[in-house]
């Protein structure tokens, strides 16, 4: 019933997109999109590398990034126009999995409904749904272009 509800009320809050495209194609990809939708990596994380590093086993096939990416014209506005908490919802963050022979892409979409609850005192709808849109028109570039290539 709580997934139900959850479903119901909020929808997928985890957008995934696959392809049969090699994880290392599909990283490079997604920078170059990223970079083309003017913004930048501010950080990847290497899952692998970390589990590793901390003794910690992963299947030989395990390959998980996450790619943090920021506009910074737009963050510094929200950040000082809007309000500090802006900050709570940055780096957007896109995920970059391998699993069961296909490359994944993830992102967080967040119901504009939701954000608006988060920064009542602001009307932050248009700008959820800029960013969001934004968001995933990134991931199914990436998507597009790998799958042409």
């Amino acid at each position: 019933m709580k997934k139900l509800l959850s479903k119901w009320l909020m929808g997928d809050v985890v957008e995934k997109h696959t392809t049969k495209a090699d994880f290392n194609t599909v990283i490079e990809t997604l920078g170059e999109v990223i970079k083309d939708n003017n913004f930048g990596i501010v950080a990847t994380h290497d899952m692998r590398e970390t589990y590793t590093s901390k003794n910690l086993s992963v299947a030989d096939d395990f390959e998980y990034k996450i790619i943090h990416l920021c506009n910074a014209p737009k963050s510094h506005k929200a950040l000082t126009e809007l309000s500090f908490d802006m900050g709570v919802m940055m780096p957007k963050t896109i995920i970059v999995a391998r699993e069961n022979g296909t490359t994944s892409l993830r992102f967080m979409r967040m119901k504009p409904w939701m954000v608006s609850m988060m920064f009542p005192e602001i009307d932050i709808v248009p700008l959820s749904k800029k960013v969001t849109g934004t968001m995933e028109k990134i991931v199914k570039e990436t998507i597009q272009k790998v799958n042409n290539k």
